[in-house]
């Protein structure tokens, strides 16, 4: 039917634009804040990229299904396998979200034990210039 927008569409709309602000909030909110650790402030930061981009392909197929209902275009044909591709774009984004945070994991502990060595080396290379110089004295 070509003319009308039904409410449950205009509310469709309405979700994806809270979606993408609640998102970017999030995200946004994560890097600002030092107070979290470093592994909780990644998993803030994939949840809130995951709002902004499942926000905007909500709003992608809002859009196409408002202008295919008060214009008649895309057609139903080309509607369908814009709908498929962006539902498959978050399906690959949610995988790959999920497989960052996955890897973030495994590899936030080894990072954590280099940076403790490396500080350590560092705190002993100071006190082996404080005996060379208590030495010289």
């Amino acid at each position: 039917m070509v003319g009308s927008v039904p409410l449950n569409l205009i509310l469709s709309l309405v979700f994806g634009m809270g979606q993408v602000a609640v998102g970017a909030w999030l995200a946004w909110h994560s890097l600002q804040s030092e107070r979290r650790p470093r592994w909780r402030a990644a998993l803030l930061i994939a949840v809130g990229l995951w709002f902004i981009v499942s926000g905007v392909i909500e709003l992608f197929v809002s859009g196409m299904e408002t202008s295919q209902r008060l214009t008649g275009v895309p057609a139903a044909g080309v509607f369908a396998l814009w709908r498929s591709r962006a539902d498959a774009a978050l399906f690959a984004l949610s995988a790959a979200l999920a497989l960052g945070l996955v890897a973030y994991a495994l590899i936030y502990p080894l990072m954590k034990r280099v940076r403790m060595a490396s500080g350590a080396e560092d705190v002993a290379a100071g006190e082996d210039a404080a005996r060379e110089g208590e030495q010289g004295r």
